[in-house]
């Protein structure tokens, strides 16, 4: 084998995936290193097992946790772990990786083992004490635990004679170069390497089982995101006590992200939507810096991450505290395909039949209005698919459009959006509604977790007659 190749192949694997890290980057706290989910050692361990009993016969896992994130000069963002990496570790902390071989691998002359975890020693600075090579044993529960030094000359032998990498490096696919006007996909570089070093390796990914696997939680699983979903409706509530014409959409903002943090969560799941007026008909609106008008609809899609787990949910609601009969008539209609949606969910049933059934409702209901003349007009106003996973991701992997079966956690989210100028009568102009829960699926049918958060028109217009946390003034006395 060539050995200048086989060289190159390692500078490139493992300058990517050792060395990112500039050293003035400090260690994450104590309390982020720990296990942030809560979850025992040994559910960890039975996840690893599974894993490697779908893995092929001669074949070896890599997987990298995430680089922390600069944010500018020394300043870092919130160190934030890779999902999959979580998964499978437990472990919240940087330049930390996991190797799995279902065959055994020679660590050294008198220990062999399926699966090694390496780590950096442990470290003190300003900002905490990293975990280290002990820590990663009696918190972690690994038996076998090297310095992340050590991960090169331990994976070089390991690849000898292997057929497979299952590789997850954690870098980034594509990066551009400005001043070259070229596009790397690093992955594909990294890959290319490897298979000019080890001819006969074959690269593969091992997302789409890790995927499956993520898509039914556990008990302890549940739980975190029941945590999760709880703060969220406490902001809800929250915010809709809070709402007022003249507020800008961020004071909303705050309210909801104080809720998360009074209640134990570390950051939002994702940039918390509060979108007014014609900012409600757009999806992923997360400005938040237009003052609410006495007329609006404001639409709140956010969710707070739980050591690690994310809720999602969404309410609608007047700024003003009333819906006017336009906005009413628009509500309705995304309700009841919501209530129609979740009822066909339950083990064994199709998710995309829930799906269906949203749209018929929502056609039938634009019709009636007169905003659409045929069925396969709503699509101009329903934008979207009705469900998604979610767990360590806001958006978890999976697809919803299979069988249902319990341990299922995702959202039902139909939504109209009708922008200015939309080709329907102006009244419904700057109307966007969305109604979203997070549900599980049971032995028995379906739970909706979210069910704390007013939705009824009688119930959110009761709510926000009510003085809310965004109501006090910062100073009074």
């Amino acid at each position: 084998m060539n050995t200048l190749r086989r060289n190159r192949f390692f500078a490139v694997l493992f300058i990517a995936i050792e060395f990112a890290v500039a050293p003035f980057l400090a260690a994450q706290s104590k309390e982020q290193q720990r296990n942030p989910a809560g979850i025992s050692p040994d559910e960890y361990r039975q996840r690893r097992g599974l894993l490697m009993s779908k893995m092929e016969p001669n074949s070896i896992a890599v997987f990298k946790a995430n680089d922390p994130d600069n944010r500018s000069n020394d300043v870092n963002y919130p160190y934030r772990q890779e999902s999959n990496f979580l998964y499978l570790t437990g472990c919240n902390e940087s330049r930390s990786y996991l190797v799995l071989v279902p065959d055994g691998i020679s660590v050294d002359d008198a220990t062999t083992a399926k699966e090694v975890f390496f780590i950096r020693p442990k470290q003190r600075s300003a900002s905490g004490e990293s975990m280290g090579l002990e820590g990663a044993r009696s918190e972690l529960g690994f038996q076998t635990v090297l310095p992340s030094t050590e991960l090169q000359p331990v994976v070089k032998r390991a690849l000898a004679g292997k057929k497979i990498l299952y590789y997850s490096p954690g870098i980034p696919d594509l990066v551009y170069d400005p001043l070259m006007e070229k596009r790397y996909i690093l992955s594909r570089e990294v890959r290319n390497e490897l298979q000019a070093a080890f001819p006969d390796l074959e690269i593969k990914s091992l997302s789409g089982v890790v995927a499956e696997m993520r898509s039914v939680k556990s008990p302890a699983e549940i739980e975190l995101l029941q945590k999760a979903i709880d703060a969220t409706v406490i902001a809800h509530v929250e915010a809709m006590k809070s709402c007022e014409p003249g507020m800008y959409e961020y004071e909303l903002q705050a309210v909801i992200e104080y809720c998360y943090t009074k209640n134990g969560s570390e950051f939002p799941g994702f940039p918390s939507i509060v979108g007014s007026g014609p900012n409600s008909c757009i999806l992923h609106y997360d400005a938040n810096r237009r003052q609410m008008k006495s007329g609006d609809v404001v639409v709140m899609d956010i969710g707070a991450e739980y050591r690690g787990y994310s809720a999602d949910v969404t309410r609608t609601i007047p700024a003003n505290g009333t819906f006017s009969p336009a906005q009413r008539a628009i509500y309705e209609i995304v309700l009841k395909a919501q209530e129609a949606a979740i009822k066909e969910l339950k083990p064994g049933a199709s998710g995309s039949i829930s799906n269906q059934r949203a749209i018929e409702v929502i056609s039938e209901g634009l019709m009636i209005l007169g905003i659409i003349k045929k069925e396969d007009e709503a699509r101009q106003f329903y934008l979207h698919g009705i469900s998604h996973n979610i767990g360590l991701d806001v958006h978890d992997p999976g697809r919803i459009g299979g069988t249902l079966t319990p341990g299922m956690v995702f959202t039902v989210e139909p939504g109209i959006y009708i922008r200015e100028g939309s080709p329907c009568d102006e009244k419904y102009w700057n109307i966007g509604v969305r109604i979203e829960d997070d549900v599980l699926i049971t032995n028995e049918g379906v739970r909706v977790l979210s069910s704390g958060a007013p939705k009824t028109i009688k119930d959110i217009e009761a709510l926000m007659k009510k003085k809310g946390l965004g109501n006090e003034k910062l100073g009074a006395k």
